[in-house]
Formats: C-alpha cells, structure tokens, sequence
C-alpha cells in the first residue's frame, strides 16, 4: 500500500490535487483548435464572398474591417460555446485538458471575452503570455490569470 502523503516526483506538478496542463500540451491544444477555426473562416469567408457577388473581400473593400470582424468574432465563438458546455473545445478533448474556474463554475461570458483577448495579446509579445506558465507552480498564463480560470490535464 502506497503513503498517501508521499509526493509523486515523476507526474507533472500539482497544486492543491489538481494537475495544471504544461506549456507543450497547450501549445497542442491550440494547434488541433486552430483547424477548427480555420474551418469556420473558410465557411464565413464563402458567405462573405457569395455576399460580395463572387469577388474576394479586399482591404479596398468598404466591409474589410467588419469581415475581420466577423472572423475575430466567430474564433470567440467557437471558444466561448466549447468552454461553455463542459469546458472543452475539439483540441481540449484530444489533450484531455479542461477549462477551470477557480471557484468550479462555468466561464462566463465575459469571462471568456476576456480570456480569449488575452491570449492573443499573450501571443503578441512573443509569446510572453504564455511562457510565464514556466515559472508558474500553477502553470497559469495571461488568460487564466485574467480570466481566474485554469487549464487542468485530466
């Protein structure tokens, strides 16, 4: 029978019983939700051009800002709805990670409005936002810092 106080030195740390998702597993995560996402701009591109009489919608193009928009809008979507209903997106199921909060409720809508920002600006810096999870017992970014949620290997 094993010491349940005995540390396990060989899994990925854990805080409080809870095992935090590492940096490599979300970069993962982010790269299988990406081809889902990139599947839904191509759906609303298609609308985007049948709308626009065949032709592409260029930055010359008056609605330019508002299909950028659009494209912004619907990634956060996709995100919000997944995190939403059970805390996964497609990338989340095939990692087996889940989306936390720290009180054990559901994300918000603002809250996830939020994390999502935050992630984009994490990576806008270089990545800053996400590498300080290195130095982090918690593993925590930008996003779950700001969106007092946490991503959690299951």
């Amino acid at each position: 029978m094993q010491n349940s106080g005995a540390k396990n030195m060989s899994g990925p740390p854990a805080v409080n019983n809870v095992v935090y998702c590492s940096l490599a597993r979300r970069l993962m995560v982010i790269l299988y939700d990406s081809f889902a996402v990139l599947a839904i701009f191509f759906l609303l591109t298609a609308v985007w051009v049948l709308g626009n009489s065949g032709e592409a919608i260029t930055q010359a193009n008056k609605f330019y800002p508002l299909y950028i928009l659009s494209l912004c809008f619907s990634a956060w979507v996709y995100c919000a709805l997944s995190w939403r209903r059970g805390g996964l997106t497609l990338g989340m199921r095939a990692w087996k990670v889940r989306l936390v909060t720290e009180n054990g409720n559901t994300i918000s809508w603002a809250a996830s409005l939020l994390r999502f920002c935050t992630a984009w600006l994490g990576m806008a810096v270089l990545g800053g936002g996400f590498l300080i999870s290195l130095f982090r017992k918690d593993r925590a970014c930008w996003q779950d810092l700001m969106s007092h949620s946490r991503l959690t290997h299951q």
